[in-house]
């Protein structure tokens, strides 16, 4: 892991952990051990900070679609691979990103733009994914809903029960393809 991805998790846990007002260039680099300018050696500022690490999950989650979609066949394709990249940030507790990215991306104009852009790319590979229109946008909702109770930090209980959820409803649409 390289300097600058170490930097954006450690903001990541001060985002998730203490919130977004907590996030300030000098805490930073007390928390990651380092002087304010050596984080200001890769970041040129806070805002800088939340756009690198929106940019880091938006890359690393489209990184684990494009992994599940290579995987699959027939249609749902994409909002199968959708399905299964929610799945796999559902079962890594370490991956402490992307709720703190969803809470900075609306303190950040060009963190919430970029993910406005994302919105509209995703957008198209659902309207682009063959299967019946109905079960694509329930799988997303479904996810969707999933991203924003991740953002309140669930309990395992309904960890499981989103887990089951998911996998249920990707085996019936896997059943349509056979």
């Amino acid at each position: 892991m390289t300097k600058k991805d170490e930097i954006l998790i450690k903001a990541a846990r001060i985002v998730n952990d203490e919130g977004i007002q907590k996030l300030t260039m000098s805490y930073l680099a007390e928390k990651a051990e380092l002087t304010k300018g050596g984080v200001l050696y890769h970041f040129d500022s806070k805002e800088d900070i939340l756009l690198n690490m929106n940019k880091k999950v938006i890359q690393e989650f489209d990184n684990r679609i494009d992994t599940h979609i290579r995987k699959l066949s027939g249609p749902y394709r994409y909002s199968r691979a959708y399905a299964l990249a929610t799945l796999d940030y559902i079962n890594d507790s370490e991956n402490i990103l992307l709720p703190a990215v969803f809470i900075s991306s609306h303190e950040d104009s060009s963190s919430k733009a970029l993910w406005e852009e994302t919105s509209n790319l995703w957008d198209q590979s659902f309207k682009n994914d063959q299967g019946d229109e109905d079960k694509i946008f329930e799988l997303r909702m479904i996810c969707d809903g999933i991203w924003f109770t991740l953002t309140y930090k669930i309990g395992a209980f309904y960890k499981e029960k989103m887990e089951k959820i998911i996998t249920n409803y990707i085996q019936t649409l896997e059943a349509e393809v056979i």
